[in-house]
């Protein structure tokens, strides 16, 4: 892989570090902090010319494994993102929290080079190996960047351009990075900054992905704030439990409405809706308009039932006795839960509505309910 020489990078990294580079980009300040973590903390060699480490077989495949759901999230996001780049000489790798590409999508006809250059599942990339390059700059800062040729710390490095973005978790928690590389580029970074962008869009789309799959027992808003856009690319996932609370948000979300930095909270406090309204919305496929609670802004969204229980589950219930569940129950519970379904089916199964022709609160409603084992008709 073609690389500057060594003695030249090393001059342009305590150069950088220094402050004597000449037109300094917009992420010299972190380019140079990780410069320094680089020689001070790791004693890692900027005129180092060998590749990263790569795991055996039997590490990647565990690691892989352990990153099972996080795989499965992304979906064609991969390559969908590869067919945007390839013509260019990219290849897309997917690394986990501790900076291992965990999956990859690359020409074949370009596959010999890329694993020479280190560009291969079971390649580890964090900071403290590698130095400065794309994925260890994102788990470090959490930020999209461009490390672009000479900006990497090891020469071994300085042909490449690596643009990559954080992928989070529904609490805010990184859990990977997505990374378009190529080996050979033009000079001037400013050519990197549509990669860029295309490889933060598709990061979010992971992301949502992810979120879709942690939260696929409730019921999620997938909305924006223009309802031609809802049912082709919706902006916020907003995930409500059955007891109507809100219990978790995408990043766009949660930078766009106020109220969800406290979680989980009822539906009522940050939308001007009743959960009643969306639990009926489920089985169908109906566009909503939201106003946000005190303001004057607008939501438009659909609404993502929740998945059924896993089949083994509801064939046992389907098989067991219809009196299986109320056979252990005394006589004053038998009333009791005859007296819940009957509220519960003439209040089409809407929790708000029973508990107040029940006389009692919604959260008691609840704990009885699970305490007499009643489910609903649209859950067996």
């Amino acid at each position: 892989m073609p690389y500057v020489r060594q003695t030249s990078h090393i001059e342009r990294v305590r150069d950088l570090i220094a402050g004597r580079i000449v037109n300094p980009g917009a992420d010299t300040a972190r380019l140079a902090s990780s410069y320094r973590r680089s020689l001070d903390e790791y004693r890692l060699d900027p005129a180092s010319t060998t590749g990263p480490r790569i795991l055996t077989a039997a590490e990647l495949r565990a690691i892989q494994q352990s990153e099972e759901g996080f795989l499965r999230s992304t979906g064609h996001c991969l390559p969908r993102l590869h067919a945007m780049v390839r013509e260019a000489g990219y290849c897309v790798i997917l690394a986990n929290a501790r900076g291992v590409t965990i999956d990859y999508v690359v020409d074949t006809h370009q596959r010999k080079d890329f694993k020479k250059a280190g560009l291969y599942p079971g390649s580890c990339w964090s900071e403290d190996e590698e130095g400065t390059c794309g994925i260890a700059s994102v788990l470090l800062d959490r930020e999209a960047i461009t490390v672009h040729k000479t900006d990497h710390f090891r020469a071994a490095f300085t042909g490449l351009t690596c643009s990559a973005a954080p992928i989070f978790s529904p609490h805010g928690d990184l859990i990977g990075v997505l990374d378009a590389s190529a080996l050979t580029s033009p000079d001037a970074r400013d050519s990197q900054r549509l990669v860029k962008q295309l490889v933060r869009q598709s990061a979010t789309l992971i992301e949502d992905g992810f979120f879709i799959k942690s939260y696929a027992h409730c019921c999620i808003l997938l909305a924006h704030r223009n309802r031609h856009f809802v049912e082709v690319q919706p902006e916020m996932l907003i995930a409500v439990d059955e007891h109507g609370d809100i219990v978790a948000a995408n990043r766009c979300a949660r930078d766009l409405i106020a109220g969800l930095d406290t979680l989980p909270r009822p539906v009522g406090e940050v939308l001007e809706v009743r959960a009643e309204r969306l639990f009926d919305a489920r089985a169908g496929h109906n566009l909503l308009s939201l106003r946000l609670a005190g303001g004057s802004a607008w939501l438009h969204a659909r609404v993502r039932a929740p998945l059924r229980q896993g089949s083994l589950r509801t064939r046992a219930r389907r098989e067991a006795p219809a009196t299986q569940d109320v056979v252990a129950h005394t006589a004053l519970e038998l009333a009791e839960r005859t007296r819940i379904v009957n509220a519960m089916s003439a209040a089409k199964w809407r929790p708000l509505q029973a508990a107040a022709m029940l006389g009692v609160s919604r959260a008691t409603l609840y704990r009885r309910i699970k305490q007499l084992k009643i489910v609903p008709p649209h859950r067996q």
